[in-house]
């Protein structure tokens, strides 16, 4: 398995995770120029020879789902959504697939779950997993709900937000009433918190830890890693910044702690 992170941020979010010659796309924040030139600058096609079996959106905030409908269109994909994002644009246009919480849904070669997530949107993190391998995505949630760490667990990687320093955030230039939005329970992870949910997977099936949707105003990857990487208990740890893109290949390094059926 592989992924390819085209993006991370308040700038655009989309991900490709590629297994068994299949691939699925997770949220829609960049046009499909964009994702052409960021998977070319990973040395591959973001148009393969076959469509991805899917585009999955998170929620319905424009950095995850702006461009949904012109991936669909561009790729020849299905669009999947759960019932809180509306996408009321993309819905007059193309048939949007219902994927919904605690329901697991079977595209080609992959197994995607669903968790809510506490956000000032309807939101969930998604866990993409094969019959060998599994990586699961949370960005964009203000604090860990019940349930977080054992669905994030059961991954061998994990793509969690590490989006602000709270010193930064309050020393800002945001307004008072962002402020309190981005710290706040519905809002995005400060870097102690991200730090807190991953030594709390150290014990789990997960081998790497990859850190995005990092503020570019109100963090740093240094700060992000200084919080992050000594309480990983020596999980490998590593930073997307906004406007850059990284592949990770992905391989299991610990035994499952759950059974999947295929």
């Amino acid at each position: 398995m592989r992924v390819f992170v085209l993006a991370s941020g308040s700038t655009g979010n989309c991900l490709v995770i590629e297994a068994e010659g299949e691939r699925l796309v997770v949220d829609a924040g960049l046009g499909p120029n964009r994702a052409v030139e960021r998977m070319r600058a990973l040395g591959e096609d973001f148009v393969a020879r076959r469509p991805p079996v899917g585009l999955f959106i998170t929620h319905d905030h424009a950095d995850h789902a702006a461009h949904a409908l012109q991936l669909v269109r561009a790729l020849g994909t299905p669009l999947f959504a759960h019932q809180g994002a509306s996408l009321s644009r993309a819905r007059k246009r193309v048939q949007v697939h219902a994927y919904s919480p605690g329901q697991p849904v079977f595209v080609g070669p992959f197994r995607i779950d669903a968790l809510t997530l506490p956000h000032d949107a309807p939101h969930v993190a998604l866990r993409v997993s094969t019959a060998t391998e599994s990586v699961a995505v949370a960005t964009d949630l203000g604090h860990a709900p019940r349930g977080l760490v054992a669905f994030l667990g059961d991954s061998d990687l994990v793509l969690i937000e590490a989006n602000h320093c709270p010193a930064m955030l309050e020393a800002g230039p945001y307004p008072a009433r962002l402020k309190s939005r981005v710290g706040g329970p519905l809002g995005h992870l400060a870097n102690e918190q991200t730090a807190e949910i991953v030594s709390r997977l150290t014990s789990t099936r997960v081998g790497r830890v990859v850190l995005g949707h990092l503020s570019r105003v109100n963090n740093t990857a240094e700060r992000a890693a200084a919080a992050v990487m000594p309480r990983a208990g020596g999980l490998p740890v590593d930073v997307v910044e906004q406007g850059t893109a990284r592949a990770f290949a992905v391989s299991r390094r610990r035994p499952a702690q759950l059974a999947f059926a295929f």
